[in-house]
């Protein structure tokens, strides 16, 4: 399970046209932590290439976008990966001004509610909303910018199969 770890991890972001000198310098950084609540409702995050991930064990990933450049960078959109062999927890993709995207097919197309083409026991097929374990790639859309010398933290969280 130490693939679990090994998160793939992306991010776009524009700069302002007509400003050569001035640049975001975007870093992110990328952790995995096992979540575990206690009896009294305590949650404790450890990092996950500290542990063995077991069967129904939740890991959160923190992407933290921080920029060290001398103006704001745009339109960010984080992407982070669902490992193989995990299933994202709906509704559990968090971030401050910005919405979450999923994808079925590791990228290629997104939607904040995806859906998949079902055919019915009486041949009919209809359209409904798709189970979040069938995703594959969350996407943040920022819908602001971050700011010179400031950092946004985007997560997600996955269960282990």
């Amino acid at each position: 399970m130490r693939s679990i770890a090994a998160v793939a991890l992306v991010v776009f972001a524009l700069v302002l046209p007509g400003i050569a000198s001035a640049k975001p310098n975007v870093t992110l950084k990328l952790t995995g932590s096992l979540v575990t609540t206690a009896a009294d409702g305590k949650t404790t995050l450890t990092a996950v290439d500290k542990v063995q991930p077991k069967t129904g064990d939740e890991i959160q990933y923190d992407i933290v976008a921080s920029n060290a450049g001398d103006s704001p960078a745009l339109r960010m959109v984080p992407v982070g990966k669902i490992p193989a062999g995990t299933a994202y927890v709906d509704g559990s993709a968090k971030a401050p001004r910005a919405h979450a995207e999923f994808s079925l097919d590791g990228g290629k197309t997104w939607s904040a509610s995806p859906t998949v083409k079902v055919r019915l026991p009486d041949g009919t097929t209809v359209v409904r909303k798709a189970d979040p374990s069938l995703y594959t790639t969350v996407r943040f859309v920022t819908d602001g910018a971050i700011a010179p010398h400031q950092s946004v933290a985007y997560s997600y969280e996955v269960r282990v199969k």
